[in-house]
């Protein structure tokens, strides 16, 4: 079916004139709304890209300050640990007194200490901690040294075991007695003695 033998229908002309102005109007119209799109297109879309980068930098920049904080309080709670560990270190007027310490676990498991001879390694830093190092004979029964050995191991985690030499005592062979001597290298560390001290 096709209308007028295939040609789109004719209007009359009153009609035509009629719709001049509306035709005119929506040209207009279209040209405005091209130039606009054109014109303030391109803007927009220069500010949609201006503030995705904005917002992208803004979010790098909350993440870099987010893990700067987290640095932060990491380092503020070793420095605390650091506190903690200095707080507990023997102070060096006491190093007597840990020696004596040493002696006397010792001679809680029957081991005989009959001397010992120390070291100090003094810190290169005025505020640094002191190197102690205990030297000993230790001589007993091979379950008293054991037991010994074990106390001093859990006494102080700041106290170590540096070097543990063992040798049977030929005497005790023959008495019967199985005793045997450990040469003992102890490290510890002393801080500083307060000034007022």
């Amino acid at each position: 079916m096709t209308l007028n033998g295939g040609k789109w229908p004719s209007l009359p002309g009153t009609m035509l004139r009629a719709l001049t102005p509306l035709a005119l109007v929506m040209s207009g119209s279209m040209a405005v709304a091209g130039w606009a799109y054109w014109s303030f297109g391109e803007a927009a879309a220069a500010r949609l890209t201006a503030a995705e980068v904005a917002y992208q930098s803004a979010r790098d920049a909350k993440s870099k300050m987010e893990q700067e904080r987290r640095i932060q309080m990491r380092a503020k709670a070793v420095q605390e640990e650091l506190k903690d560990v200095w707080n507990t270190l023997p102070v060096q007027q006491d190093f007597t007194t840990l020696a004596l310490t040493v002696s006397e676990l010792g001679r809680a498991e029957g081991v005989m200490i009959p001397g010992m001879n120390y070291t100090l390694k003094l810190a290169k830093e005025t505020a640094g901690a002191t190197e102690a190092v205990l030297t000993f004979q230790a001589t007993g029964p091979y379950a008293g040294i054991y037991r010994f050995i074990h106390r001093l191991e859990h006494h102080s985690i700041y106290m170590t075991i540096d070097k543990l030499d063992v040798h049977r005592l030929s005497e005790s062979h023959k008495s019967g007695a199985h005793l045997v001597s450990f040469n003992v290298t102890l490290t510890t560390f002393l801080r500083p003695s307060p000034t007022g001290a």
